[in-house]
Parts: C-alpha cells; sequence; structure tokens
C-alpha cells in the first residue's frame, strides 16, 4: 500500500509541471526584444561611428593633401584659395596671412616671411556640416 500511494503522488505531481505558463513565455519574450533591441541600437550606433571616422578620415587626407601643395602647386602669399576635391562632396579653403614672430623681424634682411596657413575642409554628413582645419607655418617672400 506503501508504494501505491507514493505512485500516485508522483503522478500527480507530474500532472502540474507540464511545461511553462503563458505568463512566463510573455515575460521570456518581452525580456528578449529588449535584450535584441538594445543590441539592434549599439550596433547601429557603432555603424554610424565608423561611418562619420571614415569622412573624417577622408578630410584630414584632403587637408594634408593641400598643406603639402602649399609652395609647389601655390604660391605662398597674402591670399585665400578655395575648391572642391574632385568628384566629392568636399570643399577646402586655403587662408595664407603674414604673421609676426618677433618685434625685431624688420631688422633680418631676409627675402622671406613667415606665413600662417590654414586649410579648411568641409562636407555635409547627415544633413550636418562638418569641418576639419589643418594649421601650419610656411616660409613665402617677403612682400
Amino acid at each position: 500500500m506503501w508504494s501505491g500511494s507514493v505512485g500516485a503522488l508522483a503522478c500527480s505531481k507530474s500532472q502540474h509541471q507540464q511545461g511553462f505558463t503563458l505568463l512566463e513565455i510573455m515575460v521570456a519574450f518581452v525580456i528578449m526584444g529588449l535584450v535584441v533591441g538594445s543590441l539592434l541600437n549599439l550596433f547601429g550606433a557603432a555603424m554610424q561611428s565608423a561611418a562619420l571616422a571614415d569622412e573624417y578620415s577622408f578630410a584630414v587626407q584632403v587637408a594634408e593633401s593641400r598643406m603639402a601643395s602649399i609652395g609647389s602647386e601655390i604660391k605662398v602669399e597674402k591670399n585665400t584659395v578655395s575648391g572642391q576635391e574632385e568628384g566629392t562632396a568636399y570643399h577646402w579653403a586655403i587662408n595664407m596671412q603674414p604673421i609676426r614672430l618677433d618685434d625685431k623681424q624688420d631688422e633680418f634682411s631676409l627675402s622671406i616671411e613667415p606665413y600662417q596657413v590654414t586649410v579648411i575642409v568641409s562636407w555635409d554628413s547627415e544633413g550636418k556640416q562638418r569641418q576639419f582645419t589643418l594649421s601650419s607655418l610656411r616660409f613665402g617672400e617677403k612682400t
């Protein structure tokens, strides 16, 4: 008799634990949806950051290229030169201004003078105006 009652108890206990309730399944799906949504949001933000970094990298290359052309292709003089990088939406502007490094600068009999050279590269990205600036000193003929 003792063994029969144990079997009946085991049988009735297994009937109550057949699976998850509807509420437990719904809570699991909500949690899974929140986790997947957060991961997709993080992935999207990372992709936007990578694209923006690529745009800035190209802007740096344009600015360095324009800076390298000063003195060879572009004469160092008080001037502003601008243009657009061919085949792209990147615009550049070069501003060259003579500067004074010292009050005694006029006492030297040099035929050159220092110029502050600034290269600005600008472009539109995601509806925003972006810009990268590179600045350096160059020597040009004294005016």
